[in-house]
């Protein structure tokens, strides 16, 4: 049987070990959560501290007192709470919303708060991109150790840190879009021209401008997606190597060794070796 990418239900959430002592000082998640709203319904959120949500798909207000913040979908927010957040979907509407504190968020992002808020014209797809991966490490070995959701967590923020907090207009949408796309359905991609067919632009304007925007090409941002979610499955035990492949869409177990050994600079098979001699809480 086929696995999938993740297919988001609502209420789905991560709730990570207690982060305390230095971890839980500078940055730890406390929970994420993913919210699939029908256009008029409401969620109300309880927290202190931070949220950081992202509206994946659709349009979302959040409303912290009397403050109404729309989201369009691809945008993101940092937002100080002290007690509880109201989630308002404007639209059908997907998203991801994670609990977080830290003296790190405030040192991180000081220039950019106005009254307890930044707001950025992208990031849902790296917001998304963050919850998948704690989706995998938590189904892995429940819960997610808080040390591995601080580390990703930082990766997130170093990333939103990078955005402007003002749209850059179709090209962004564009990168955006993309992402979401291979991080849905990239088991399924038939390459390149399938992508930029769905996305109505050229191979060539594509490559440029998500190279542009991520640093990587979207070929190779594909490849690496794929070979991190068949390392996920090699983890399991009694996982064969044609199964992963076949369910990241490798064309071949031959292809996929190939493309794995270049990637990680070993075999499938020393992969598995090597994940079967760590204690169980080390394997990440």
């Amino acid at each position: 049987m086929e696995m999938m990418p993740v297919q988001w239900k609502h209420g789905y959430a991560v709730t990570p070990t207690r982060a305390d002592g230095t971890v839980g000082a500078l940055l730890a998640i406390d929970w994420a959560r993913v919210l699939s709203l029908r256009s008029g319904e409401v969620q109300t959120l309880h927290a202190g501290d931070w949220l950081l949500a992202a509206a994946a798909e659709g349009r979302v207000s959040l409303a912290r007192g009397a403050e109404y913040i729309l989201l369009e979908a691809g945008e993101t927010l940092l937002l100080r709470v002290e007690a509880s957040c109201r989630v308002d979907a404007a639209l059908d509407s997907l998203c991801f919303v994670l609990h977080l504190r830290g003296d790190l968020i405030q040192r991180l992002f000081a220039e950019r708060l106005h009254e307890g808020a930044a707001r950025f014209s992208g990031g849902a797809a790296f917001v998304r991109e963050c919850m998948g991966l704690l989706y995998m490490r938590n189904s892995e070995c429940p819960p997610v150790s808080a040390e591995t959701a601080s580390q990703l967590c930082y990766g997130l923020l170093l990333r939103l840190y990078t955005l402007p907090e003002r749209g850059t207009g179709r090209q962004f949408s564009l990168v955006e879009s993309a992402i979401a796309i291979i991080q849905d359905e990239f088991s399924s991609l038939k390459g390149l021209d399938d992508l930029a067919g769905r996305l109505e632009v050229s191979k060539a304007h594509l490559i440029r401008s998500f190279t542009q925007k991520t640093g990587v090409s979207p070929g190779r941002y594909i490849m690496h997606t794929r070979i991190e979610y068949t390392k996920l499955l090699l983890r399991k035990r009694g996982a064969s190597v044609a199964y992963a492949a076949e369910a990241a869409g490798f064309a071949n177990a031959n292809y996929f060794a190939k493309v794995f050994r270049r990637e990680t600079g070993m075999s499938p098979s020393e992969y598995i070796k090597s994940i079967l001699s760590l204690p169980r809480s080390g394997r990440m």
